[in-house]
């Protein structure tokens, strides 16, 4: 077969998305994002937390000192960026405030959050991806107001079966019931592909190869933790499986599903919900069985640190996964190329305000942060909170932001914080 035959070939129907890391080496592609943008973007949203204990101590500028509760980001020090005291302007400062991901309040009659926002924008430059952005994880039992559109309140696809069906429905052909029915009978989507692969390994050199076999292992492995065997080898329900796993816990599966989802260029946007503002039992390891909610008030503030520093785990363990990953356009890694920030529906959750928010971005993408070699602190009083999710956007090569959030905050709401970007 010639070469060009074999790249014929290995853009057919289903290996495009789960071999694209790979396809670019054999026929590289030159839609590369603008320096200084990113291509991929992640959001880890959770409640809001206590804050005292969060706070980072004796930092400065350029000097980031992590609390207990933010210590297990300290594999990212040299991208990470911490930012608090931003001010939601009362759009996220009570239990379902819709401003987390907004920045519009109770009255706002165009709600859209941030990850819609992006996803619209980047299909309007002409980004042509399966889906335009992904909403994981959440709380089934629970009512949803974190993400919107068209002022319509959207609920996360709480099962990772479900997700995982709905991402990878139409590689190969068939569609999501399809896709689920493989899961049951413990059918890997790579045995669609299998010829392709075979192909593709036969263009790539020893060192692209052993990438190759890392990139088709970690999709086994997710499809593995969704279709766990019963002891008597049959293979029970999906769902069923992923029913008894915690909601914190779930959340942890979605997370690795968006990083697989960015590994195929399936989607440039995913947020990830873990736990809800209200109700969200826990079960995490040491920790035993409770409620988030109820730690928070009732005093239990060593099951808030132990909670905060798994989620904080598991955000680590994506950029981990991230950097593993070589990007779809041949360009370095996916971490070289994605914004990690993780989010809070509000700011001090025990006293229900939205006056300090926090948060923190991670990520090489693509050269935007401003970054030191000891993580960079920013504490910016009193700006929107709204000016971080504007730094998103512009991460993104967004810099229209017409129809985001609210445009009443103050000011300079409608500016990113120059102090974030490069």
């Amino acid at each position: 077969m010639t070469n060009r035959g074999r790249r014929r070939f290995l853009k057919g129907a289903g290996s495009a998305g789960l071999l694209a890391p790979f396809l670019s080496l054999v026929q590289r592609n030159d839609a590369h994002a603008a320096a200084g943008s990113a291509r991929y973007l992640l959001i880890v949203h959770t409640t809001g937390t206590a804050l005292d204990l969060w706070h980072p101590a004796g930092s400065t500028s350029e000097a980031l000192v992590l609390s207990e509760m933010l210590e297990p980001l300290a594999p990212l020090t040299e991208d990470l960026v911490i930012i608090e005291g931003l001010d939601s302007m009362g759009t996220a400062n009570n239990h379902a405030a819709p401003g987390g991901l907004t920045g519009q309040g109770y009255s706002g009659n165009s709600r859209i959050s941030l990850e819609q926002f992006v996803g619209d924008k980047l299909a309007e430059q002409g980004v042509d991806t399966a889906f335009s952005s992904l909403i994981l994880g959440g709380v089934s039992s629970q009512s949803q107001s974190t993400f919107y559109r068209d002022n319509q309140v959207l609920s996360p696809l709480f099962l990772p079966s479900t997700a995982f069906s709905t991402v990878f429905a139409g590689l190969g052909g068939g569609d999501g019931q399809d896709a689920e029915l493989r899961l049951e009978r413990r059918q890997s989507i790579l045995d669609l592909v299998h010829d392709q692969l075979d192909t593709l390994s036969g263009e790539l050199g020893a060192a692209e190869r052993q990438k190759l076999e890392l990139h088709t292992n970690s999709i086994r492995e997710l499809e593995d933790r969704l279709t766990m065997a019963s002891g008597d080898g049959a293979c029970p329900e999906v769902g069923a499986v992923v029913d008894s796993v915690e909601d914190l816990e779930n959340s942890a599966l979605h997370l690795e599903l968006a990083t697989t989802a960015f590994g195929c260029d399936l989607t440039r946007v995913v947020a990830v919900e873990f736990g809800h503002h209200q109700a969200t039992q826990v079960g995490l390891p040491d920790l035993g069985p409770g409620d988030w909610h109820q730690f928070l008030h009732g005093g239990q503030l060593d099951k808030i640190v132990a909670i905060e520093r798994w989620i904080a785990e598991q955000f680590v363990a994506a950029a981990d996964r991230l950097k593993a990953t070589p990007a779809p356009d041949g360009d370095g890694t996916l971490y070289d190329q994605t914004l990690m920030i993780w989010t809070r529906g509000m700011g001090d959750a025990i006293a229900h305000s939205g006056t300090d928010m926090r948060f923190v971005l991670a990520g090489g993408a693509g050269g935007y942060l401003n970054q030191t070699a000891n993580g960079r602190y920013i504490r910016s009083e009193g700006e929107a909170h709204q000016r971080v999710l504007l730094n998103c956007c512009e991460a993104m090569g967004i810099t229209d932001f017409t129809g985001f959030g609210s445009t009443e905050a103050n000011a300079g709401a409608r500016e990113p914080l120059t102090s974030v970007g490069s």
